[in-house]
């Protein structure tokens, strides 16, 4: 799964259920900042880790 499709996968669970992105941040160890940059700017990179967290967090909320 590419940086794209795992955006659009958080992105369709924050509209789906409402889950606040503070929410998945923490759960994932890092600041809402951080993941919020990540979402909002296609040039901004996070580590492989933080990439299998948030894959883990959403896997069972989205078919």
């Amino acid at each position: 799964m590419n940086d794209q499709e795992l955006r659009a996968l958080v992105l369709e669970i924050r509209n789906s259920y409402g889950t606040p992105i503070a929410f998945i941040a923490n759960k994932c160890g890092v600041s809402r900042e951080h993941i919020s940059r990540w979402m909002n700017n296609d040039s901004y990179v996070i580590s492989d880790e933080l990439k299998i967290k948030i894959k883990l967090i959403t896997k069972g909320t989205v078919n």
